[in-house]
């Protein structure tokens, strides 16, 4: 391992030694030998002074050479060393991140979100890490949605947490997961989100199995392929709501009062089954 992180260095300070050794050869006999190579038949019928300026001129190209290999050479070491305290710098703002996450001061934990939304800003390729997180934050800080009745459901909030709401939003919005060209499903099965605002969420591919969304807001929400199945959606307002199928909301587990979008809501099977209020 420490073999392989010291090879470009390595292989750098070889580089220049040999470029600074062909160097030291141009100013040996052996520059002349190259210009008389170089001239070939005309290197006979020269004169003493046209063959000096051919020597030079070989020595200049030669130097001119190098040096354009050195900066090559020492370019790419440059974006290389930037590259690694740039990773650096990500790794040090995504820990500084997690820990604030962490901390039990609701502020705080906005700022954690924050900071996790503008990494995936600067450095694009860390959004799979970041989504992973702000899933699990909202999972550790949202309870299980409880059996309607029970006492469980006492005890639920009536309402998401501004932390947690500021994580969905985080988490579901449409620019950060369009930066990326992989971002993992929004796990959300099983939590208990009532009135949860996901105004013009991306929960395409999101699982929603069992979740409780009684009065969240939906409205403009992205819900290509996600899975509602047994999921708790009354009096939730999915008005415009994109890619939502039938079969979609026939999984649903509640449906009353829930506001569908056209053409879903004129659905024979789908009016049939909110007429019954369920």
């Amino acid at each position: 391992m420490r073999l392989q992180k010291a090879w470009p260095a390595v292989m750098a300070v070889l580089g220049a030694v040999g470029l600074a050794g062909l160097l030291a050869l141009m100013f040996t006999p052996l520059s002349r030998s190259l210009a008389c190579w170089l001239a070939g038949r005309d290197w006979s019928s020269m004169d003493a002074a046209a063959r000096s300026a051919a020597v030079g001129q070989v020595r200049l190209a030669v130097v001119q050479a190098v040096a354009g290999v050195g900066a090559g050479i020492a370019l790419i070491y440059t974006a290389r060393s930037y590259r690694l305290s740039r990773r650096g710098q990500v790794t040090d703002r995504f820990t500084k991140a997690l820990e604030r996450l962490s901390s039990d001061e609701p502020y705080v934990c906005i700022g954690g979100v924050l900071a996790l939304e503008q990494i995936v800003q600067d450095a694009p390729e860390q959004g799979w890490h970041a989504a992973r997180v702000l899933n699990a934050f909202v999972q550790h800080h949202t309870q299980p949605a409880g059996a309607p009745g029970g006492l469980a459901s006492v005890q639920l909030p009536e309402e998401p947490d501004e932390m947690v709401q500021e994580a969905l939003r985080a988490l579901t919005t449409p620019g950060s997961r369009r930066r990326k060209g992989s971002w993992p499903p929004v796990d959300l099965a099983g939590r208990h989100l009532a009135k949860a605002c996901l105004l013009e969420a991306d929960l395409r591919g999101a699982l929603l199995k069992g979740a409780a969304l009684r009065g969240a807001v939906l409205c403009r929400a992205r819900l290509d392929g996600a899975d509602l199945t047994d999921a708790d959606l009354v009096r939730a307002d999915l008005s415009d709501a994109r890619g939502l199928t039938v079969e979609q909301v026939l999984a649903a587990r509640a449906l009353r009062d829930c506001v569908l979008p056209e053409p879903v809501r004129s659905d024979p099977t789908v009016v049939e089954r909110v007429g019954r209020g369920e």
